[in-house]
């Protein structure tokens, strides 16, 4: 079950009070992660009662937010649409659906995200009781970026050139840099994401556009680590904390 101990600095709790509209965030503005030193991230997520609930437990936001479905943004877990949880990458790539869990409960789910020598990105998630190879889920095989937006065993990210390094974070003139993000986001209006990922849910009896007020979800984020070149320590960009 989700659950908040000790202060844990890998690790994300947060949960909406039934009955209000609010958008909850947490943001490790502190570390900065360069997207050519990054290789791979990885969590545990666990969900409670997030059914018609707009919620994304961990994403990586590049500093510069630019061009949309080409940002570079990587929603590694969404609830968006909220009728159900899927790998996204903010319209772009190839979005697919967890198999086999509801945003009722989903406990235990282990998630990695990967970017090759190319700069194409997979997010692939597994079970906590599936056999991991070094703490991460099956490393997904493929053949260039074409193959790798094909597959319907994993989610991926490229766009043929120079993948995630040509993405509106990465282009001339930005830092190439990303941030991590937990939110909740149960609020009244936003962006055009907003109006996206906050859809009908007609066995709720949810409008599109409206927040769930019945909403008691709960979300945790466990064991985060990052990873950088070599699959060792990653080098935390300009300006990062010492605490990273």
């Amino acid at each position: 079950p989700v659950s908040s101990p000790a202060a844990d600095l890998s690790s994300v709790y947060m949960s909406v009070t039934a009955g209000s509209a609010e958008c909850l965030q947490a943001r490790a503005f502190d570390c900065k992660i360069p997207m050519r030193n990054f290789t791979s991230l990885d969590y545990v997520a666990s969900l409670e009662s997030c059914g018609g609930t707009w919620t994304a437990p961990l994403w990586m936001t590049p500093d510069t937010w630019q061009w949309g479905a080409g940002s570079g943004e990587v929603d590694s877990l969404e609830a968006c649409p909220r009728s159900g949880l899927f790998m996204n990458f903010a319209g772009g790539g190839s979005q697919l659906p967890v198999a086999g869990v509801t945003l009722d409960k989903v406990e235990g789910l282990h998630v990695t995200v990967r970017k090759d020598d190319e700069g194409i990105v997979t997010i692939a998630t597994c079970r906590q009781e599936d056999e991991l190879v070094d703490g991460q889920c099956g490393k997904p095989s493929y053949d260039g970026c074409d193959d790798c937006l094909s597959s319907g065993e994993f989610a991926c990210w490229c766009n043929g050139e120079d993948n995630i390094y040509s993405s509106g974070g990465c282009t001339s003139g930005t830092d190439c840099l990303w941030t991590l993000v937990s939110d909740i986001w149960n609020g009244v209006d936003g962006d055009e994401g907003y109006m996206g990922c906050m859809v009908e849910v007609p066995e709720l009896g949810l409008e599109a556009g409206k927040p769930n007020l019945a909403s008691k979800c709960a979300v945790s984020v466990e064991n985060i680590v990052v990873r950088g070149e070599g699959g060792g320590a990653i080098q935390w960009g300009e300006g990062s904390s010492e605490a990273c």
